[in-house]
């Protein structure tokens, strides 16, 4: 993940709309090819979209929340000076937000989950899977660990499984910790599905791969 710390840096005010032209447009063509970064400005643009939401909620949290939020997201004269991590920041202090004022950020209650039994692939990795609401606000919370690291154009993917139907839940990176959590956006009728997997993938492939590491059964609440 610090590959290209310059690019990162940014990724905050591209998701805010916050860069001149040229560095969005070379954000742009960095993402085109890096599915670590992809993943992270999901994750930003989905922190983003639920402070705005915050501000038009009936009962918004306290606004020294929303401060520490926002400031975590750098603007145009500071953004160089704050660390990549202070984005991924902002997001947790939206989700406890969200958590203590019932607001949730996971789309609403828990409405299936699913513990993640390793393969021959990754047999000492393991993870639980959460989808929070329904319909349009459907959200999956994710948690692994054991997963090898990913390198290069690698990354993992989620799906949610019907026989031989799947369809993804999103796609997120690992590192040299083997472990991960983030909050993906779901496709209506997650909680649907029966079982949930979780693959290894390559920007070099297409297609969706077969290298599944962590699967399970999704069961309602």
């Amino acid at each position: 993940m610090s590959e290209h710390p310059e690019t990162r840096d940014l990724l905050g005010p591209f998701v805010m709309g916050d860069l001149d032209p040229a560095e969005k447009r070379a954000v742009e063509e960095h993402l085109e090819n890096c599915a670590s970064c992809r993943q992270e400005v999901e994750s930003l643009r989905l922190a983003h979209e639920n402070l705005v939401e915050f501000a038009a909620a009936s009962e918004a949290p306290p606004e020294h929340l929303k401060d520490r939020a926002v400031a975590g997201m750098p603007g145009p004269a500071a953004r160089r000076l704050v660390p990549p991590w202070a984005a991924a920041a902002a997001a947790a202090l939206l989700l406890a937000a969200g958590l203590a004022y019932g607001t949730s950020l996971l789309g609403g209650r828990e409405v299936a989950a699913a513990t993640l039994e390793p393969t021959d692939r990754a047999p000492r990795a393991g993870g639980e899977v959460k989808v929070m609401g329904g319909g349009e606000n459907a959200e999956v919370r994710l948690e692994a660990w054991g997963l090898p690291a990913c390198e290069g154009e690698e990354y993992y993917e989620l799906w949610l499984v019907e026989g031989e139907e799947r369809v993804s839940a999103g796609t997120f990176s690992v590192g040299k910790s083997g472990e991960v959590e983030v909050v993906l956006n779901a496709p209506e009728f997650a909680d649907a599905y029966p079982q949930v997997g979780i693959t290894a993938e390559t920007d070099t492939d297409p297609s969706p791969g077969d290298a599944k590491m962590l699967g399970g059964k999704l069961r309602g609440t």
